[in-house]
């Protein structure tokens, strides 16, 4: 049976690592300082005591859906609300003229 890490689990270690790195982006976006707090200290956690890996992914587990819950909840920004409705686009159906 071999132990060692599969080109698999890398590539699934770096999509994780890509969801985080996208999530710490979103919340210095929406100003989640709290948030951002909380997987500081989740990730100290990992540097202070390895051996409470499980614990730790868990609550990592936690917080990217803490971030996720968030980040849905926020509304569309403007771009988005025009390309589903081009109507809204004023300038585009009359003018500069108002």
């Amino acid at each position: 049976m071999h132990h060692g890490i599969s080109a698999v689990n890398l590539q699934g270690a770096a999509m994780r690592q890509l969801q985080l790195s996208t999530r710490i982006y979103e919340c210095e976006q929406n100003g989640w300082d709290d948030l951002i707090s909380n997987i500081d200290g989740i990730t100290q956690s990992l540097i202070d005591n390895p051996s409470a890996g499980k614990q730790i992914v868990n609550a990592m587990k936690y917080w990217q859906d803490s971030v996720d819950c968030r980040t849905s909840s926020l509304p569309p920004d403007e771009y988005q609300v025009m390309l589903q409705n081009p109507v809204m686009n004023i300038t585009e159906s009359f003018g500069t003229e108002v």
